[in-house]
């Protein structure tokens, strides 16, 4: 506890301090002379107490824990306050999905879906909170998954916006996680929801926005993102729609069309099969790898010797085989695999990836040659 007291203490003096590592050097040296009678120190020890006592958790920049992500960015967080599942900090293939707190219909259903292919392939998504495309994603991977980190503008333990108290008291306790940098009892202050977006996109392999206006909060989440070197998605939208400016305006200045989760699982590809290895670490046992999930017998990953074919995965040589079998469009390969649509677009994807499959005239998949 005191060590903890103390680091609070000479990050307080030091809050506008851009270089935390420097600030961190000069630890060792200023704990022997913290004094832990002052009433600075027995407020901030009161505080992680109280935290503590309620079931909170609390990490700072000196624990081994710390998020790697958020050591070297700007104004790295001196310490936070934690619901749920810590693990998930260290999750290894992370995805923000944000959007406009005045979402349309469309924005929330891009958002929920998004989130729910993105979570079935095992992807942590990673979200503000917030009304409207916040909290479709949210739902979208809760769906799948509970492999969710949401990043709140106010303490720990404050839930804002106050109807989605029950949606976070259910992912902090299915195995999700809460953070926070703001002090336990903190409401809902403006300027806070723009500071914690650069915590949500550090996090973030990958950050996309889904839906927002001209002067979106959104797109300063955008910023953090090009500015911390992460890949930025915007889902494109009516040129007639307010909501739409923003991510319109995205794509103008260079961000990645999102026309689908598969979008965003390209850019990530690399880190997936490190998602699939860690997710029973992470108390999600119901979700095993793709390697042992077991398919149908009609679709079961054999070659055309019947023996097992060692370089693709069950859900690609299940398609293998519905390729070999006269099935081209989507809804063929679907029908005669079996598999959920959102898992059928991403082994595709993969598929193209690999080159081991092409997308054709009319939509129609084949074989690459």
């Amino acid at each position: 506890m005191e060590r903890a007291i103390a680091w609070v203490l000479l990050a307080q003096k030091n809050r506008q301090n851009r270089k935390m590592r420097a600030l961190s050097e000069e630890y060792e040296k200023k704990i022997k002379s913290v004094d832990y009678t002052s009433s600075e120190a027995m407020a901030v020890g009161e505080e992680i107490e109280k935290a503590l006592k309620a079931g909170y958790g609390f990490i700072t920049y000196m624990d081994k824990d710390y998020p790697e992500e958020l050591r070297n960015i700007a104004y790295p967080p001196p310490y936070l306050f934690l619901r749920g599942n810590r693990k998930l900090l260290s999750y290894p293939v992370k995805a923000a999905i944000v959007g406009s707190r005045e979402a349309t219909s469309y924005g929330m259903n891009v958002a929920a879906n998004f989130a729910h292919e993105l979570a079935d392939n095992n992807v942590c998504i990673v979200s503000g909170g917030a009304r409207g495309i916040d909290t479709a994603a949210i739902r979208g991977a809760m769906r799948v998954s509970t492999k969710i980190i949401v990043v709140i503008g106010t303490g720990i333990d404050k839930d804002y916006p106050p109807e989605n108290a029950d949606l976070f008291k259910k992912v902090s306790e299915v195995g999700g996680l809460i953070i926070s940098e703001f002090p336990l009892g903190m409401g809902p202050l403006g300027q806070n929801f723009p500071v914690r977006n650069r915590i949500m996109t550090a996090l973030s392999d990958t950050v996309t926005i889904v839906e927002a206006a001209e002067r979106s909060g959104a797109l300063i989440s955008a910023s953090h993102a090009n500015e911390q070197g992460k890949s930025v998605f915007a889902v494109p939208g009516n040129i007639d729609s307010p909501n739409s400016a923003g991510t319109n305006a995205l794509l103008r200045d260079g961000a990645m069309f999102a026309l689908s989760g598969s979008d965003i699982l390209y850019e990530m590809m690399d880190r997936i099969p490190q998602a699939f290895q860690k997710a029973k670490s992470f108390g999600e046992e119901e979700e095993e790898p793709v390697e042992n999930i077991k398919i149908t017998e009609k679709a079961a990953p054999k070659n055309e010797d019947g023996e097992k074919n060692n370089h693709l995965s069950p859900f690609e040589q299940a398609i293998l085989n519905a390729l070999k079998s006269g099935k081209e469009t989507y809804e063929e390969i679907q029908e005669f695999t079996l598999m959920e649509a959102g898992k059928l677009t991403s082994v595709l994807t993969i598929m193209e990836i690999k080159g081991i499959i092409k997308l054709a005239f009319r939509n129609k998949y084949k074989l690459n040659d």
